[in-house]
């Protein structure tokens, strides 16, 4: 019995607590209590919880208060903390006085940056996940902030000006700004109903700003031309074989060209519509947004095919020895890509970003102008709302089915007329002409290879191999 009691004097205690006390509100204060033979000391933890609603024998917020998940978590971090501070004061021999201050440094209650990491994003894809954990990085950015931001500090207006002040000194475009709060709006008013904050969260006024949008302008052939010219190597040459496939597939944005898909007319959905179809003519379509079920229609055409043609063969060329697994197979005619960018969006974003460098150095275009360009010749055409529909992939596949199949021919019709439009306005089978004249010029004479016949895997490589 004395030998316990000596041991049991030698070893420092700390229970976790609920204080005696009860504010106006309800709440009482959960306090470390340390104590070691005489010594005894009462701690404040700062973090309060209903009184009626804990548990305090298993240190826990029943399920039915609003905010148990929040509470439940500050809890867990004052257990891990107390664990922390019996494992400083037996290994590192705290004194007392070093045990208190350590416990009375708090602890970081659950954070903006720990919510996105990890509860918000369970729900979303991986690139939107990723997307909202940027909207955290940029606050923190321009609000200098190495710690992480607690949610009660964006209920404050005067720091959501201080985001937008110093944004803008940074650079950050007031459309950008906008995005960011609204996107922080979605993820605080998710974190509202999960319980974290006990009021919704409102943008001011002041902070969000109309932006009038700058006037889209189409690109000429001439300036494409002009690019081909500049071009100094296989990378600029395929930037801009990008930016005509785009143009040619009614304004494609980079993760169209990865995600298109060759119509298998027999497949039963796409009978139902097989009146949009030409009989000898194979088509692709995409989504018109990520998150959309409605498609874009697209008819292969010559300048399609050739355009396919020389970036599959100089994609080859150019990745091959080192990303092969993003590349659809080389006797694939219709892809060239096979990636799952949901899974791969980090190759998938740098690949764009260096294509992106690639086309502003020779045409001085971003991508989307593409799809800018082809937006104003459609908007110039006559058609019915329901035809335009069609065009600008407004409809979902089960609207069209249900559409009447002499609308779907004057549809199919109609996606002709653009089609020639498009091709007489930046005469396309020109341009894939001057661009292949000017890869020879550069060294790189695909069309050499297109010619071998290949007959195995091994001798598709043999041949690109001649170009490394």
């Amino acid at each position: 019995m004395l030998l316990y009691r000596i041991n049991y004097c030698k070893n420092m205690n700390i229970y976790i607590k609920k204080s005696s006390y009860t504010t106006k509100q309800g709440k009482s204060a959960i306090l470390f209590d340390c104590f070691r033979g005489k010594y005894r000391k009462k701690i404040n933890t700062n973090v309060y919880v209903p009184s009626d609603n804990y548990n305090e024998l298993e240190n826990l917020i029943i399920k039915s208060d609003p905010k148990h998940v929040s509470l439940n978590i500050a809890l867990k971090k004052l257990e891990e903390k107390k664990e922390l501070a019996l494992e400083g004061y037996t290994e590192e021999k705290w004194t007392n006085k070093e045990l208190e201050n350590f416990l009375k440094s708090g602890i970081e209650l659950y954070s903006l940056d720990e919510y996105v990491m990890n509860q918000f994003g369970e729900a979303k894809s991986k690139i939107t996940s990723k997307d909202y954990i940027n909207v955290v990085k940029v606050f923190k950015k321009h609000l200098y902030k190495n710690a992480s931001i607690q949610f009660e500090e964006l209920l404050d207006i005067e720091l959501l000006l201080k985001f937008k002040v110093n944004a803008l000194k940074n650079g950050l475009k007031q459309s950008s700004i906008n995005s960011y709060v609204k996107k922080l709006k979605v993820i605080m008013n998710n974190a509202y109903r999960d319980g974290y904050i006990n009021e919704r969260f409102n943008i001011p006024e002041s902070i969000i700003e109309e932006v009038i949008p700058d006037k889209k302008e189409i690109i000429t052939y001439k300036e494409i031309e002009e690019g081909i010219s500049k071009i100094e190597n296989i990378y600029q040459a395929q930037s801009i074989a990008l930016f005509l496939l785009m143009l040619s597939c009614k304004g494609m944005y980079p993760a169209d060209v990865m995600n298109y898909k060759k119509i298998e007319k027999t497949d039963p959905g796409e009978l139902l519509i097989n009146n949009l179809f030409e009989n000898d003519s194979a088509y692709i379509k995409f989504k018109k947004s990520k998150k959309s079920e409605k498609y874009k229609y697209v008819r292969v055409n010559l300048a399609i095919k050739k355009l396919v043609t020389l970036l599959k063969i100089t994609f080859h060329m150019t990745h091959y020895k080192k990303y092969s697994d993003i590349l659809a197979p080389y006797n694939d005619p219709y892809h060239i890509f096979a990636i799952d960018i949901n899974n791969n969006n980090n190759t998938y974003k740098n690949i764009w970003n260096f294509y992106q460098k690639m086309i502003k150095s020779t045409i001085n275009y971003s991508f989307t102008s593409a799809r800018d360009s082809f937006n104003i010749i459609l908007e110039e055409q006559e058609m019915t709302n329901q035809t335009r529909d069609i065009l600008t992939g407004d409809i979902s596949e089960k609207e069209l089915t249900q559409i009447n199949s002499l609308k779907l021919i004057d549809a199919k019709e109609k996606m002709r007329d653009i089609e020639d439009r498009i091709n007489r306005e930046f005469r396309l089978i020109d341009l894939v002409e001057i661009l292949t004249n000017k890869l020879k010029l550069i060294g790189n004479n695909f069309e050499y290879l297109a010619l071998e016949k290949w007959e195995t895997p091994k001798e598709f490589i043999a041949s690109i191999n001649k170009f490394n």
